[in-house]
């Protein structure tokens, strides 16, 4: 009898193992296709192109983390702020099990930060498996997809390219002139680009802007038109203007200067508008 039971034990407990590590294996691997570095979809928003959240294992702890960074660009270099929290991931949630913040010191009271906020997500991904999507009810913002990051080279030109870019101010003796370029896409997919000029001098303001078509390659951009628009309040005026021309540029790594160049002229260094005050 007991010999006869034997096999039949054994073989109940092989099943309840197989079952076992199959269960586990199947949890071990959620996690897995969320590791690594997302940037928030699609690019060009000032607000989020400066950030990075990266889910990630810390061997040391042996915990699950969440990592938010945000690049601050400010004069010549580029201040990082990152929070970490440690994180519970399921199926299909992520528990964020505790609230970070962190801050760095760009000049006087001006600050850049990064933060996160301790809740509980939904997330999903796309059918390639390139999308993440993240819900959180009640929460600010209550729906984010975040794409995975790759090289940049794979990243997508002229969406690299879309946003407001910052020249640096020019002082004049009685007037201070503010340019910003800003690259975008129409409803049509046609590209454009945006010169912005805001002229002070004294207690007043005009504000002056023109559009202009654009044709993007790898590392060309084409103005396809030239175009000016002029603002008076007297003898006072503010001047935008953009000329046909061709640009060979080139973006920084961080993806937060580019850099506009022709023959025989000095390169425009223009830097992405900074919202470190915005989360």
């Amino acid at each position: 009898m007991n010999s006869g039971r034997c096999p039949r034990l054994i073989l109940f407990a092989s099943i309840v193992l197989l079952l076992s590590l199959a269960a586990w294996s199947q949890q071990a691997a959620v996690p897995q296709s969320i590791y690594g570095r997302w940037y928030t979809y699609p690019l060009g928003n000032p607000m989020t192109d400066p950030v990075r959240h990266e889910f990630r294992h810390n061997s040391t702890t042996g915990a699950d983390e969440m990592v938010v960074t945000r690049a601050c660009p400010y004069e010549s270099r580029v201040v990082v702020a990152k929070a970490v929290a440690p994180i519970e991931v399921s199926e299909d949630s992520i528990r964020v099990m505790k609230g970070a913040t962190d801050s760095e010191v760009l000049q006087g009271t001006t600050v850049c930060e990064a933060s996160i906020t301790a809740a509980m997500l939904s997330y999903s991904f796309s059918e390639d498996g390139e999308h993440l999507i993240l819900t959180n009810p009640g929460g600010s913002p209550d729906f984010l997809e975040l794409a995975r990051e790759t090289k940049e080279s794979e990243t997508p030109t002229p969406q690299r390219l879309y946003g407001t870019w910052l020249l640096p101010a020019v002082n004049g003796r009685d007037m201070r002139v503010q340019i910003r370029w800003v690259f975008y896409s129409t409803a049509e997919r046609q590209d454009k680009v945006r010169q912005i000029a805001v002229c002070t001098k004294g207690n007043d303001s005009l504000v002056s802007d023109v559009d202009a078509s654009v044709r993007v390659s790898k590392d060309e951009i084409r103005v396809l038109e030239s175009v000016s628009h002029e603002q008076h309040a007297g003898d006072f005026s503010c001047q935008a203007n953009i000329v046909a021309v061709t640009w060979h540029y080139m973006l920084a790594p961080t993806g937060l200067t580019l850099t506009l160049s022709t023959a025989g002229s000095k390169p425009m260094v223009l830097t992405r508008e900074d919202e470190s005050g915005l989360n």
